[in-house]
Formats: structure tokens, sequence, C-alpha cells
């Protein structure tokens, strides 16, 4: 599956979104400009209404003429401020959606590499405790039979002892087994810490894994209206012709929608087709 349908051709609808957008962000940057110029203003003008106010005194209970004089001006740069607030709060309204749907080839692509990687990081990290298992079950059987060895020599050796009245030896055969032993349980301790951490790992991994996938899902609908919208072009006339002559006859009918029904048949294939996509586990 590509993670980008568009990386290698054009989009008429993506092309349509992205000059819409960057017709509105051209409105916009001068808008933004203005506002900040503005806004310069309506602080400077308050700022200087409340030196004017305030040259009559904190027991003056009246307002100084000058105050009253420059108060109109104020109220003007507020005025201009808030209109170009209001201007450029709905330009950004505009914006947005388009924003989302040019950022949704990139998410998209995002969300699948996200959810290709905690997949295999899964696997990888599922057989590494298959083989640490593996190799604490031919460690744990090494123990076992060191154990029953050593057993056998330290019997041996002790009717040795008893035997003889010389100075006795401890025979190296013992000697070299107890050590053996003693390396082979620090090497299973070392696994089982080993075993530990990848326990560790393995636990938070579903949840990820299952995040990403939502993730991935919300994505991939998005990814799909962008690839209708594109199939849709070529048809959008017609679609545009039938949905005002159904207007004419029905006065509740809202022109900009018109409900197309979807046989069963290919909602099935393309319910299959989703499911295929999904990155096995």
């Amino acid at each position: 599956m590509k993670l980008n349908p568009f990386s290698k051709k054009s989009n008429p609808y993506l092309d349509k979104i992205k000059a819409e957008h960057d017709a509105l962000n051209q409105e916009l940057t001068p808008l933004k400009a203005e506002l900040a110029e503005a806004e310069a203003e309506h602080a400077a003008a308050r700022e200087k209404q409340n030196r004017l106010r305030d040259a009559a005194g904190s027991m003056s209970m009246n307002t100084p003429p000058a105050a009253k004089a420059h108060w109109p001006i104020l109220c003007e740069a507020n005025q201009r401020m808030e209109r170009l607030k209001s201007k450029v709060s709905n330009l950004e309204s505009q914006l947005r959606p388009l924003q989302q749907v040019l950022a949704t080839p990139e998410r998209f692509a995002v969300a699948r590499k996200q959810l290709d990687d905690l997949i295999a990081q899964r696997k990888a990290v599922t057989a590494e405790a298959q083989t640490v298992d593996g190799q604490l079950t031919k460690i744990a059987k090494r123990v076992t039979d060191l154990e029953a060895r050593i057993a056998t020599e330290t019997k041996s050796a002790s009717r040795t002892l008893l035997d003889t009245e010389a100075e006795f030896v401890v025979p190296e055969t013992l000697t070299k087994l107890e050590v053996e032993l003693r390396i082979t349980r620090a090497s299973q301790a070392e696994l089982e810490r080993q075993r530990d951490a990848i326990q560790g790992q393995l636990a938070g991994l579903p949840d990820a894994v299952r995040k990403a996938r939502d993730h991935f899902i919300h994505c991939r609908a998005a990814m799909a209206e962008i690839e209708l919208h594109e199939q849709l072009m070529p048809v959008m006339n017609a679609l545009a012709r039938a949905s005002a002559a159904r207007r004419q006859i029905n006065y509740h009918h809202d022109e900009s929608r018109f409900p197309v029904e979807i046989p069963r048949d290919l909602i099935e294939a393309a319910s299959d087709a989703l499911a295929a996509e999904m990155p096995a586990a």
C-alpha cells in the first residue's frame, strides 16, 4: 500500500484546496499586519486616555475636558481593532479545514510508518523474549545437571576423606564443577534480568500498537475522503445538475448535498480491502 498516493501525480482536488488556501493566506497576511498596527494604536490611545483622565487627580469625580475630547479617538481605535480581529478570525476559520486537508497525506504516511514500526518492534521483542526463554530453559537444565554431578562428586570425596588418614585434597573435578556452577548461575541471573526487561517492553507495546492503529484508521479515513473528492471532480458538474434539479421539485433539498446509494456488494468489497491494508500483527 502506498504511503502517499499523491506523491507521484497531481491531484486536482488537492490542487484546488491549495489554491484556495494560498488565496486566503495572501488575504490574511496584510490583515494581520494591519491588525498589529491597530492594536498598537489602540494601546497607545488607551494609555493616553488613562493619562488624561488621571491628570485631574484621584480625588476628582469629573472627567477632564481633554479626556472627554480624546474618548471618541479611543472608541474609534477600538472599533477598528475589533473589526480587523473579526476579519482575521473569519479568514483563519476558513483556513483551518483547508490546512487539515493539505496536511492529510503527510499525516497518513507518518501514521502508517508509526504503526509499521511498532508492529515490527513487537515482533522483534517477542522473538528476543522467545530466544531468552530458550536460553533460560537450557541453562536451567545445565544447573540441574551440574548440581547432580556435584552431589555425586561430593559423596565420592566424602568417602575418600573418611577412608584416608593422609592430608585430604579436594578433587580437581569437584572444584571445576563448583566453579562452573557459579558461572552458570550468574549467567542464569543475567538472563532473568534480560527477560524481565523484555517483558517490561512487551507490556507497553499492545496499548501503543492499539493507539497507533486507531490513529492510522482516522488518518486513512481522511485520506479516503481526499481520494473520493479526486474521483468526484470529473462528475461534479453532473452531481450539481442533479442537485439543482431536485431543488426545483423539493424546496427543502440542500443543493450543496446530493445523497448517493452505494450497492452493498461494493461496501463489502471495500471493507475487505480496508482489512487487507492493515499490517499483520
